[in-house]
């Protein structure tokens, strides 16, 4: 029996399934509702340990079909999607949702009495289980890689035994979390960063969440999830389980001779155990028909794929679809802008349309009941055209006026990016020059970058340099003159401004005497005229408001030219802090350079001496060579002669 080869202490839970090929036979008996149930409720996998979590078991859920037999890996069919559905459905609480939203994790694994006690109970199920390394509480505050990812093997070894990491860690440890189904994900840029403060906490969790899985594991009895308390009762399911489990053995033996041998045995066990000859016959017809339909099945195109290509068509038309909804919103918003436009335009000519007809209605009536002569009306008439021309005077002299000043701040602004652009360019040579930031290897400590901060809703500028010290000198002296330069052209643009503004107050004293002028032949006319005194005191309040208006454009203008004054004297001081700053520099440089001439004399008298150190060793060298060539010339050389006499001698 196949039960008997799995014991209550096995370390593997992997699935035990038997699958079988469509073409071992037709003589298979369908089992009976409670076989299809116990079936159903076999766990494929390595169950979780987790129950706020809504399942009973890790790994995939169980795709097959209901007869309890599982169909082979290449089997497309309905069955098969309609699991895969479930199993998403099911599973969509441990992973992404399908509106692609991560779960949060429960778990407080930023506290660090937590990290305590998950990192205890991982050093404790490790030393209890025979872990090869040396482990300890400082050692996985935070673990090397190398010690994580051999933690990692021995945990998941526990699940499959013959699990090794042969490939790169950083992408098989994810996998193995992914295959398990754990509800978080693990990248791969957190495998290279296991020690870093803000991944360990994560990758503690996951590893508690292992341990956990291997506890549970370990007290799971491997041979109730595959065969229920009903199994052994069941005689049909034990039957159908030996005989699938036989032609499973012989199909992958090759051995198709005992094919008739298991399917004369499964019928004579059948019929033994109660079960009719009719009953087998309506099975192998079942079973035919089921093999018909699975072949159509199979010849059909995979519904995934059809999906796959209606979805793509359909987001195809989607995007269509919302890029011509964007044209036509675009076009839409232009249209009201237009309509918008152009009723506001409508409004505007009937508001003046209707102005314009009161206006009629009104000098109607008043030529209707004037009672003057002609002379009077011509009198009128003509103080009418000379008000009007002193009004369109004083337009004109505000729209100069204004222009004036327009020309002013936009001549202050080019000057504003002028000294942006300046600024930006020293600091992008003083980088160049490793003088920025203080840090770098010229600064010295020193910080030599400029800063200009504008201060908002003033026309004055105040510009903030700190601690600017000049390259060199001529640079601080071409600034200076630049300075000086900017200074004279304000002060120029001050006498000028000046003049404008006496010009403008001698045309304003002349307005006024004017004004009163005007004033009294109002006051006249408002004797002559009683019935107009009221329009004519309106025009004399608009005219009045007029003369405010320029007086306070005057008082800007008054405020403007002591904003400028006090521009002139900011320039001044700063001026005067960087003269100081230059003098004190160029006072540095000269005491550096008295301090390098000085040490250069003293390494040219060191190189001198030791010159001539090694001229007087070379002099004395130069004579012991000498004498020894002496010596060696006066040596006697033996001659051939004086040699063979010697022999001859002998």
């Amino acid at each position: 029996m196949r039960r008997s080869s799995a014991s209550s202490g096995r370390s593997s839970l992997a699935p035990m399934r038997v699958h079988v090929k469509s073409d071992m036979g037709g003589n298979v008996r369908r089992p009976s509702a409670a076989a299809s149930s116990s079936a159903s409720h076999r766990q494929s996998g390595v169950p979780r340990p987790w129950s706020n979590f809504g399942r009973q078991s890790f790994g995939r859920l169980s795709t097959g079909s209901s007869t309890g037999i599982p169909r082979a890996s290449n089997i497309r069919g309905k069955s098969m999607g309609m699991g895969m559905a479930a199993s998403q459905r099911r599973s969509s609480a441990y992973g992404k949702s399908r509106l692609g939203d991560s779960i949060k994790d429960p778990r407080k694994l930023s506290d660090r009495s937590l990290q305590h006690r998950m990192t205890k109970d991982i050093i404790e199920f490790l030393s209890m289980q025979g872990f090869p390394h040396q482990i300890s509480q400082k050692l996985m505050s935070p673990p090397t890689t190398k010690l994580f990812t051999a933690i990692v093997q021995f945990l998941y070894g526990h699940l499959d035994p013959c699990f090794q990491i042969v490939k790169k860690f950083e992408e098989e440890i994810p996998r193995i979390f992914k295959d398990l189904r754990y509800p978080f994900p693990l990248s791969k840029s957190q495998m290279f960063t296991i020690g870093t403060p803000h991944t360990w906490p994560h990758i503690l969790g996951a590893l508690h969440w292992l341990l956990q899985l291997v506890k549970y594991s370990m007290r799971v009895d491997g041979d109730k999830l595959m065969f229920n308390e009903d199994f052994e009762s069941n005689s049909e399911n034990k039957i159908l389980f030996e005989y699938s489990s036989a032609a499973y053995k012989c199909f992958l033996e090759g051995n198709d001779d005992m094919m008739t041998q298991y399917d004369t045995r499964m019928e004579e066990e059948l019929r033994a155990s109660g079960i009719k000859a009719e009953d087998l016959q309506t099975l192998a017809t079942e079973n035919m028909k089921l093999q018909e339909e699975l072949e159509q099945l199979e010849k059909q195109e995979d519904p995934l794929i059809v999906a796959t290509k209606l979805r793509d068509q359909l987001k195809k038309d989607a995007k269509q679809l919302q890029d011509h909804l964007a044209k036509l919103e675009a076009q839409k918003s232009g249209l009201t802008q237009d309509a918008l436009r152009l009723e506001e335009e409508l409004q505007l000519k009937r508001q003046e349309l209707e102005s314009e007809q009161k206006e009629n209605v009104r000098l109607q009536q008043i030529f209707d009941t004037q009672e003057f002569s002609p002379m009077d009306v011509e009198l009128m008439n003509r103080q009418r055209q000379q008000l009007s021309m002193t009004l369109d005077d004083l337009n004109k002299e505000i729209e100069r006026l204004e222009q004036q000043c327009w020309e002013l701040e936009m001549k202050q602004s080019k000057q504003r990016e002028q000294m942006q652009s300046v600024v930006q360019e020293y600091n992008l040579l003083a980088r160049q020059l490793k003088l920025i930031p203080p840090t770098a290897e010229n600064a010295h400590g020193v910080d030599y970058e400029m800063r200009l901060v504008f201060n908002a809703g003033s026309t004055a500028n105040q510009v903030a340099m700190v601690d600017f010290v000049g390259t060199i000198k001529p640079a601080l002296i071409q600034m200076r003159k630049q300075i000086a330069d900017t200074c004279h052209s304000i002060e120029a643009a001050r006498l000028t401004e000046e003049e404008s503004l006496e010009q403008i107050t001698d045309m304003i004293n002349d307005k006024r005497e004017e004004l009163g002028l005007m004033e009294t032949r109002l006051r006249r006319i408002e004797e002559e005229l009683d019935h107009k005194k009221e329009m004519m005191s309106r025009e004399y309040k608009k005219h009045a408001d007029e003369v405010q208006d320029v007086q306070n454009q005057l008082q800007e203008m008054r405020l403007t030219h002591q904003q400028l004054e006090a521009k002139k004297d900011e320039a001044l001081q700063e001026l005067q802090d960087l003269h100081q700053a230059a003098v004190g520099r160029v006072q540095d440089w000269e005491r550096e350079e008295t301090e390098y001439v000085d040490f250069m004399i003293q390494c040219v008298e060191l190189v001198c001496a030791h010159q001539d150190k090694i001229q007087d060793h070379f002099s004395s060298l130069q004579s012991q060579a000498m004498a020894t060539l002496q010596e060696t010339q006066q040596t006697e050389i033996p001659t051939s002669k004086l040699l063979s006499d010697t022999a001859a001698h002998q």
